[in-house]
Protein backbone atom coordinates (compact mmCIF):
# COMPACT_ATOMS: atom_id res chain seq x y z
CA UNK A 1 0.00 0.00 0.00
CA UNK A 2 1.49 3.65 -1.37
CA UNK A 3 0.57 6.35 1.04
CA UNK A 4 -2.52 8.42 -0.79
CA UNK A 5 -1.85 12.09 -2.08
CA UNK A 6 -4.52 14.71 -2.49
CA UNK A 7 -4.69 16.35 -5.64
CA UNK A 8 -6.93 19.66 -5.23
CA UNK A 9 -8.37 21.03 -8.65
CA UNK A 10 -9.82 24.67 -7.89
CA UNK A 11 -12.15 25.75 -10.52
CA UNK A 12 -13.29 29.59 -11.04
CA UNK A 13 -14.85 30.47 -14.40
CA UNK A 14 -12.65 29.11 -16.75
CA UNK A 15 -13.45 25.79 -18.32
CA UNK A 16 -11.74 25.37 -21.60
CA UNK A 17 -8.40 23.80 -20.21
CA UNK A 18 -10.30 21.15 -18.00
CA UNK A 19 -10.20 17.87 -19.88
CA UNK A 20 -7.20 18.20 -20.64
CA UNK A 21 -5.54 18.56 -16.81
CA UNK A 22 -7.95 16.09 -15.96
CA UNK A 23 -6.63 14.08 -18.47
CA UNK A 24 -3.17 14.66 -17.64
CA UNK A 25 -4.13 13.57 -13.50
CA UNK A 26 -5.38 10.26 -14.70
CA UNK A 27 -2.11 9.74 -16.70
CA UNK A 28 0.42 9.96 -13.56
CA UNK A 29 1.82 6.38 -12.47
CA UNK A 30 1.07 6.98 -8.82
CA UNK A 31 -1.77 4.82 -7.93
CA UNK A 32 -3.14 5.70 -5.10
CA UNK A 33 -4.75 9.59 -6.02
CA UNK A 34 -7.98 11.43 -4.14
CA UNK A 35 -8.54 13.98 -6.74
CA UNK A 36 -11.38 16.89 -5.35
CA UNK A 37 -12.10 18.95 -7.64
CA UNK A 38 -14.07 22.56 -5.80
CA UNK A 39 -16.48 24.83 -7.85
CA UNK A 40 -15.81 28.38 -6.43
CA UNK A 41 -17.76 29.96 -9.44
CA UNK A 42 -20.87 28.33 -9.73
CA UNK A 43 -20.74 26.45 -12.64
CA UNK A 44 -23.50 24.50 -12.25
CA UNK A 45 -23.77 20.98 -13.59
CA UNK A 46 -21.82 21.76 -16.48
CA UNK A 47 -18.41 21.27 -14.59
CA UNK A 48 -19.40 18.28 -13.25
CA UNK A 49 -20.68 16.63 -16.76
CA UNK A 50 -17.06 17.58 -17.91
CA UNK A 51 -15.19 16.05 -14.87
CA UNK A 52 -17.30 12.58 -15.71
CA UNK A 53 -16.52 13.11 -19.05
CA UNK A 54 -12.80 13.34 -18.99
CA UNK A 55 -11.47 12.13 -15.67
CA UNK A 56 -10.51 8.41 -15.75
CA UNK A 57 -9.76 8.48 -12.32
CA UNK A 58 -12.58 8.36 -8.83
CA UNK A 59 -13.18 12.18 -7.79
CA UNK A 60 -14.90 13.97 -5.38
CA UNK A 61 -16.76 16.91 -5.96
CA UNK A 62 -17.63 20.00 -3.66
CA UNK A 63 -18.85 22.85 -4.42
CA UNK A 64 -19.32 26.57 -2.82
CA UNK A 65 -22.61 28.55 -2.84
CA UNK A 66 -21.00 31.75 -3.16
CA UNK A 67 -18.05 32.30 -4.35
CA UNK A 68 -15.06 33.04 -1.45
CA UNK A 69 -11.66 34.27 -1.99
CA UNK A 70 -8.86 32.39 -3.53
CA UNK A 71 -6.75 31.69 -0.73
CA UNK A 72 -9.85 30.36 1.44
CA UNK A 73 -10.98 28.10 -1.38
CA UNK A 74 -7.24 26.54 -1.65
CA UNK A 75 -7.41 26.35 1.88
CA UNK A 76 -11.12 24.72 1.94
CA UNK A 77 -9.64 21.93 -0.19
CA UNK A 78 -6.47 21.18 1.91
CA UNK A 79 -9.53 20.95 5.34
CA UNK A 80 -11.42 18.27 3.12
CA UNK A 81 -7.94 16.38 1.97
CA UNK A 82 -7.35 12.59 3.08
CA UNK A 83 -4.49 12.10 1.69
CA UNK A 84 -0.70 11.94 3.82
CA UNK A 85 0.41 13.94 0.92
CA UNK A 86 -1.30 17.06 -0.76
CA UNK A 87 -0.65 19.60 -3.92
CA UNK A 88 -2.52 22.20 -5.77
CA UNK A 89 -2.78 21.74 -10.07
CA UNK A 90 -4.60 24.53 -10.93
CA UNK A 91 -7.16 23.83 -14.16
CA UNK A 92 -4.68 25.17 -16.78
CA UNK A 93 -1.42 24.11 -15.79
CA UNK A 94 0.69 20.77 -16.35
CA UNK A 95 2.88 18.58 -14.67
CA UNK A 96 4.46 15.48 -16.39
CA UNK A 97 3.12 11.58 -15.44
CA UNK A 98 5.72 10.58 -13.00
CA UNK A 99 5.27 13.96 -11.30
CA UNK A 100 3.40 12.60 -7.90
CA UNK A 101 5.34 9.99 -7.60
CA UNK A 102 9.15 11.28 -7.85
CA UNK A 103 8.13 13.83 -5.51
CA UNK A 104 6.27 11.73 -2.82
CA UNK A 105 9.76 9.45 -2.97
CA UNK A 106 11.54 12.65 -2.80
CA UNK A 107 9.63 13.33 0.99
CA UNK A 108 10.12 9.60 1.82
CA UNK A 109 14.00 10.08 1.07
CA UNK A 110 14.31 13.13 2.81
CA UNK A 111 12.02 12.99 5.86
CA UNK A 112 13.37 16.96 7.12
CA UNK A 113 12.12 18.42 3.85
CA UNK A 114 8.61 19.96 4.27
CA UNK A 115 8.23 20.78 0.51
CA UNK A 116 9.33 19.09 -2.69
CA UNK A 117 9.61 21.27 -6.31
CA UNK A 118 10.65 19.80 -9.53
CA UNK A 119 12.26 21.61 -12.54
CA UNK A 120 9.95 23.73 -14.62
CA UNK A 121 8.37 24.73 -17.75
CA UNK A 122 6.65 27.76 -18.55
CA UNK A 123 4.37 27.71 -21.70
CA UNK A 124 2.27 30.15 -23.47
CA UNK A 125 -1.79 30.20 -24.10
CA UNK A 126 -1.21 27.37 -26.68
CA UNK A 127 1.22 25.14 -24.87
CA UNK A 128 4.40 26.27 -26.39
CA UNK A 129 7.33 25.84 -24.38
CA UNK A 130 8.53 29.70 -23.88
CA UNK A 131 10.88 29.15 -21.33
CA UNK A 132 12.59 26.49 -18.78
CA UNK A 133 14.27 26.46 -15.30
CA UNK A 134 17.84 24.53 -14.80
CA UNK A 135 17.71 20.72 -15.06
CA UNK A 136 20.62 20.40 -12.26
CA UNK A 137 18.93 20.90 -9.45
CA UNK A 138 20.38 19.88 -6.28
CA UNK A 139 18.12 16.84 -4.12
CA UNK A 140 17.83 19.44 -0.79
CA UNK A 141 18.68 22.64 0.25
CA UNK A 142 17.76 24.46 3.33
CA UNK A 143 14.80 26.59 3.11
CA UNK A 144 17.06 29.84 3.78
CA UNK A 145 19.02 28.20 0.89
CA UNK A 146 16.68 27.62 -1.32
CA UNK A 147 14.99 31.13 -0.26
CA UNK A 148 18.13 32.74 -1.02
CA UNK A 149 18.51 30.95 -4.60
CA UNK A 150 14.96 30.97 -5.31
CA UNK A 151 14.31 35.14 -5.49
CA UNK A 152 17.77 36.20 -4.14
CA UNK A 153 20.15 35.20 -7.13
CA UNK A 154 17.30 33.35 -9.34
CA UNK A 155 19.93 30.58 -9.77
CA UNK A 156 17.87 28.01 -11.05
CA UNK A 157 15.21 29.70 -12.84
CA UNK A 158 12.40 29.30 -11.20
CA UNK A 159 9.65 31.43 -12.58
CA UNK A 160 6.35 30.59 -10.57
CA UNK A 161 5.52 28.11 -7.72
CA UNK A 162 1.96 27.47 -8.07
CA UNK A 163 2.51 23.43 -7.72
CA UNK A 164 4.08 21.40 -5.03
CA UNK A 165 3.67 18.42 -3.27
CA UNK A 166 4.08 18.88 0.84
CA UNK A 167 2.30 16.83 3.46
CA UNK A 168 -1.36 17.78 4.45
CA UNK A 169 -0.42 18.16 7.86
CA UNK A 170 1.85 20.61 7.54
CA UNK A 171 0.19 22.70 5.41
CA UNK A 172 -2.59 22.46 8.23
CA UNK A 173 -0.40 22.87 11.24
CA UNK A 174 0.83 26.56 9.36
CA UNK A 175 -2.22 27.67 8.45
CA UNK A 176 -2.20 26.67 4.65
CA UNK A 177 -2.20 30.31 1.90
CA UNK A 178 -2.21 33.38 3.79
CA UNK A 179 -4.84 35.53 2.87
CA UNK A 180 -3.83 38.23 0.30
CA UNK A 181 -5.84 40.10 -2.00
CA UNK A 182 -6.83 38.03 -5.13
CA UNK A 183 -4.53 35.46 -4.07
CA UNK A 184 -1.45 37.25 -5.80
CA UNK A 185 1.95 35.73 -4.37
CA UNK A 186 -0.10 33.58 -1.57
CA UNK A 187 1.52 30.30 -3.31
CA UNK A 188 5.07 31.93 -2.65
CA UNK A 189 4.31 33.21 1.06
CA UNK A 190 3.30 29.24 1.68
CA UNK A 191 6.66 28.17 0.05
CA UNK A 192 8.31 30.58 3.02
CA UNK A 193 5.84 29.71 5.44
CA UNK A 194 6.80 26.04 4.94
CA UNK A 195 10.66 25.90 4.49
CA UNK A 196 11.50 28.52 6.50
CA UNK A 197 12.93 26.69 9.28
CA UNK A 198 12.74 23.35 7.48
CA UNK A 199 14.23 21.68 4.09
CA UNK A 200 13.47 21.77 0.36
CA UNK A 201 13.60 18.34 -1.79
CA UNK A 202 14.21 19.09 -5.65
CA UNK A 203 13.65 16.79 -8.84
CA UNK A 204 15.10 17.30 -11.92
CA UNK A 205 13.33 14.13 -13.38
CA UNK A 206 9.77 15.48 -13.29
CA UNK A 207 8.25 18.41 -14.58
CA UNK A 208 5.96 21.18 -13.18
CA UNK A 209 4.16 23.67 -16.95
CA UNK A 210 3.48 26.98 -15.80
CA UNK A 211 1.20 28.48 -18.27
CA UNK A 212 1.44 32.33 -18.43
CA UNK A 213 -0.84 34.22 -20.85
CA UNK A 214 -1.90 37.80 -20.99
CA UNK A 215 -5.28 36.80 -19.90
CA UNK A 216 -4.58 34.91 -17.37
CA UNK A 217 -4.89 35.91 -13.57
CA UNK A 218 -1.29 37.03 -12.71
CA UNK A 219 -1.66 39.15 -16.20
CA UNK A 220 -4.89 40.52 -16.15
CA UNK A 221 -5.11 41.72 -12.37
CA UNK A 222 -5.25 45.49 -12.20
CA UNK A 223 -2.50 47.46 -10.63
CA UNK A 224 -4.46 48.59 -8.19
CA UNK A 225 -4.89 44.98 -7.28
CA UNK A 226 -1.16 43.91 -7.57
CA UNK A 227 -0.22 47.37 -4.95
CA UNK A 228 -2.99 46.25 -2.30
CA UNK A 229 -1.37 42.29 -2.89
CA UNK A 230 2.14 44.04 -2.15
CA UNK A 231 1.24 45.74 0.96
CA UNK A 232 -0.41 43.09 1.89
CA UNK A 233 2.56 40.65 1.39
CA UNK A 234 5.41 43.31 2.76
CA UNK A 235 2.82 43.45 6.06
CA UNK A 236 2.65 39.32 6.00
CA UNK A 237 6.52 39.19 5.96
CA UNK A 238 6.86 41.54 9.37
CA UNK A 239 4.29 39.80 11.11
CA UNK A 240 3.72 36.50 10.09
CA UNK A 241 3.83 34.61 13.36
CA UNK A 242 6.22 31.61 12.26
CA UNK A 243 8.61 34.58 10.67
CA UNK A 244 8.84 35.92 13.82
CA UNK A 245 9.59 33.03 15.74
CA UNK A 246 12.52 31.84 12.55
CA UNK A 247 13.42 36.08 13.04
CA UNK A 248 13.79 35.64 16.79
CA UNK A 249 15.85 32.70 16.69
CA UNK A 250 18.29 33.74 13.62
CA UNK A 251 18.16 37.30 13.58
CA UNK A 252 20.90 38.02 10.95
CA UNK A 253 20.25 35.20 8.54
CA UNK A 254 16.75 36.67 8.23
CA UNK A 255 17.39 40.35 8.00
CA UNK A 256 19.19 38.92 4.34
CA UNK A 257 16.02 36.76 3.92
CA UNK A 258 13.13 39.42 4.86
CA UNK A 259 15.54 42.03 2.15
CA UNK A 260 15.31 39.14 -0.51
CA UNK A 261 11.27 38.92 0.04
CA UNK A 262 10.36 42.48 -0.16
CA UNK A 263 12.60 42.97 -2.95
CA UNK A 264 10.69 40.14 -4.64
CA UNK A 265 7.50 41.80 -4.08
CA UNK A 266 8.18 45.72 -5.11
CA UNK A 267 10.01 44.56 -7.64
CA UNK A 268 7.14 42.12 -8.70
CA UNK A 269 5.00 45.64 -8.55
CA UNK A 270 7.58 47.94 -10.16
CA UNK A 271 8.20 45.76 -13.53
CA UNK A 272 4.04 45.90 -13.32
CA UNK A 273 3.92 49.32 -13.36
CA UNK A 274 6.59 50.16 -15.96
CA UNK A 275 5.66 47.50 -18.11
CA UNK A 276 1.63 46.76 -18.43
CA UNK A 277 1.07 49.87 -16.40
CA UNK A 278 2.84 51.94 -18.60
CA UNK A 279 0.95 50.39 -21.88
CA UNK A 280 -2.88 50.16 -20.33
CA UNK A 281 -2.98 53.05 -17.44
CA UNK A 282 -3.40 56.51 -18.23
CA UNK A 283 -0.42 59.07 -17.83
CA UNK A 284 -2.32 60.78 -14.50
CA UNK A 285 -3.36 56.82 -13.82
CA UNK A 286 0.45 55.63 -14.08
CA UNK A 287 1.53 58.55 -12.28
CA UNK A 288 -0.81 57.81 -9.73
CA UNK A 289 0.11 53.96 -9.52
CA UNK A 290 3.58 54.82 -8.81
CA UNK A 291 2.97 55.97 -5.09
CA UNK A 292 0.84 53.35 -4.38
CA UNK A 293 3.27 51.47 -1.99
CA UNK A 294 4.32 52.47 1.71
CA UNK A 295 7.85 53.83 1.55
CA UNK A 296 10.66 51.57 0.68
CA UNK A 297 13.79 53.66 -0.32
CA UNK A 298 14.84 51.28 -3.32
CA UNK A 299 11.76 51.30 -4.98
CA UNK A 300 11.47 54.82 -4.96
CA UNK A 301 14.52 55.38 -6.24
CA UNK A 302 13.68 52.91 -9.13
CA UNK A 303 10.63 55.12 -9.41
CA UNK A 304 12.70 58.26 -9.46
CA UNK A 305 15.19 57.20 -11.67
CA UNK A 306 12.00 56.22 -14.56
CA UNK A 307 10.29 59.16 -14.19
CA UNK A 308 13.54 61.30 -14.73
CA UNK A 309 14.05 59.00 -17.85
CA UNK A 310 10.86 59.60 -19.29
CA UNK A 311 10.96 63.40 -18.95
CA UNK A 312 13.91 63.57 -20.30
CA UNK A 313 12.40 61.36 -23.26
CA UNK A 314 9.65 63.64 -23.68
CA UNK A 315 11.51 66.58 -23.63
CA UNK A 316 13.85 64.97 -26.40
CA UNK A 317 11.06 64.34 -28.40
CA UNK A 318 9.62 67.84 -27.82
CA UNK A 319 13.00 69.44 -28.58
CA UNK A 320 13.41 67.52 -32.08
CA UNK A 321 9.60 68.09 -33.08
CA UNK A 322 10.41 71.84 -32.51
CA UNK A 323 13.39 71.49 -34.67
CA UNK A 324 12.01 70.03 -37.58
CA UNK A 325 9.30 72.38 -37.27
CA UNK A 326 11.38 74.89 -37.72
CA UNK A 327 13.24 73.16 -40.82
CA UNK A 328 10.01 72.99 -42.52
CA UNK A 329 8.98 76.61 -42.07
Amino acid sequence: MMDLVTIGLPIYKRLDYLPNVLKIIGSQDYPDVELIVSDNGTNGARLQQIVKENCSRPFKFRRNPATVSMSTHFNQIIQDASGKYFMILCDDDEISSNYISELVARLERYPQASVALSKQETMDESGDTIGKSSDRLPPILTGAEFIKAAWGTYTYGFAAFASFVARTEDLRACGGYPELHKGHSHDDALLVKLCLDNYVALSSTCTFRFREYESSHGSSIAIEDVAQATKEFLHFVRSDPELRRFAAAHPVQWREIRAILERLNWECYYNRWNGIGRKKLTTLEWLKAAFALPFISAYYRAVARELAETVARYMRSRVKSLSLGTARR
